[in-house]
């Protein structure tokens, strides 16, 4: 069979020499103008009468007919394919080229750590060209560690390679996170689900033939989220503090409600993000440092003010800042402080502004999920959704406590309250 100019793909019945009462094989000859020609046995023996050579199959309706065919125009398939693809990596191909790529001779085996290493690298390059976080390039360095140790810990290897690992590698490697680290389900069920992206990487690559944790599915159970109501919103805001530490992570979480800016974003807020947009109004112009999603958010007037009274700060002066926030840890630390400052009995952290804005501020005053989602930064109107359940809870949890207490009684009769 011609396949182009210079290549050409037959197929034949081959009898060994040394065997010479066995059937013959049938050979797939790969023939490129120029070059010795190269046969590959297909591990199938034949009766001649039942072999048409000019049409390359086995004659007849039988299994095994059926199935020698296909596997004909399965290797015809590859081999043209590896023609193609080395024929892209440069001008010379040979039909041993072709051979030792179908039969994978002198192939690199890759193995998981190779493989996440290769991802990472990539990633790294994006955040370096300033097209994808610090703080998710870190996360990814953390699941390599957690493959490194669990590898260790289960198999006793250093690294595996990628064709060992099959689906019961999921449940142990999710075994091993939460019984032997002690991590929570959700935690494990990401390390999994970016393990899970790594292997389909190496399969787009083909590295291996499939993605064995394909159909495995990274369970997330939605955890319980602390919001702030309006009434403790307002103590916060109007609290005379007189710490001038804690009074600063007051006001920066403050903005952060008003904003729905989460801790990475506020930290890196400059003055060059402010703007006067197309309405005439203030607005943050930025990319979410976590999705890189566009976060523009207007600015309520309370935030305003609060950007106001730090526009002098040393700290903001010095960093370029447009607020003076610390690590983290101890911010995360002094919100406890301040909690008990304003008698608030929740558990004041980073991510509860953000589910304040979305919950409180924005879709509980009617905003639309859509203009939440974009204000968010968030990459899918799904994740949103998790808010606008929130907001539902809330409304049914205080409609029944209305029912409760709401216990007027109507009269028999019009007639009888108008007497």
């Amino acid at each position: 069979m011609k396949v182009s100019q210079e290549l050409a793909i037959s197929f034949w019945l081959r009898k060994y020499d040394k065997n010479p009462g066995s059937l013959p094989a049938i050979t797939a000859r790969i023939i490129i103008t120029g070059y010795p020609k190269v046969d590959i046995s297909l591990g199938y023996q034949i009766d001649p009468q039942k072999f048409n050579r000019k049409a390359a199959e086995v004659t007849g309706k039988s299994l095994e007919a059926i199935e020698i065919n296909k596997h004909i125009l399965h290797v015809r398939g590859e081999l043209i394919r590896y023609y193609n693809l080395l024929k892209a990596e440069g001008p010379t191909v040979t039909p041993r080229m072709i051979a030792n790529a179908f039969q994978g001779i002198g192939k690199e085996r890759k193995t998981l750590l190779q493989t996440i290493e290769f991802h990472n690298t990539k990633f790294k390059e994006k955040v370096d060209a300033g097209k994808k976080s610090e703080a998710t390039l870190k996360k990814w360095y953390t699941t390599k560690d957690k493959l490194k140790a669990f590898l260790k810990a289960i198999f006793k290897l250093p690294d595996i390679p990628l064709e060992k690992i099959d689906y019961s590698c999921a449940e142990d490697f999710f075994d091993y996170l939460t019984l032997t680290e002690g991590i929570t389900d959700n935690t494990a069920s990401k390390y999994l689900k970016n393990t899970k992206q790594v292997l389909k990487l190496a399969a787009q690559r083909k590295w291996i033939a499939i993605n064995p944790w394909h159909g495995y599915k990274c369970s997330y159970v939605d955890p319980e989220r602390d919001i702030l109501d309006m009434a403790e919103l307002s103590t916060l805001y109007y609290k005379n503090i007189t710490n001038p530490r804690l009074a600063e992570v007051r006001d920066a979480y403050v903005f952060m409600a008003l904003t729905g800016y989460a801790y990475q974003d506020v930290l890196i807020l400059e003055p060059e993000h402010l703007a006067k947009f197309f309405d005439g109004e203030d607005w943050i112009i930025k990319n979410r440092e976590k999705t890189w999603c566009r976060e523009n958010v207007p600015l309520l007037p309370l935030a305003k003010e609060i950007l106001q009274k730090y526009r002098n700060h040393p700290y903001c002066i010095a960093n370029n800042r447009l607020l003076p926030i610390n690590s983290n840890q101890r911010f995360n630390s002094y919100l406890k402080e301040v909690a008990d400052i304003c008698s608030i009995k929740k558990n004041l952290t980073t991510h509860t502004a953000r589910h304040t804005f979305a919950t409180t501020v924005t879709l509980a005053n009617g905003v639309p999920i859509e203009t939440v989602s974009a204000m968010l930064g968030h990459k899918s109107i799904r994740t949103t959704q998790i808010y606008a359940k929130i907001v539902a809870a809330k409304v049914s949890k205080d409609m029944k406590a209305l029912k409760e207490n709401f216990k007027l009684s109507l009269p028999n009769s019009l007639f009888e309250s108008a007497a």
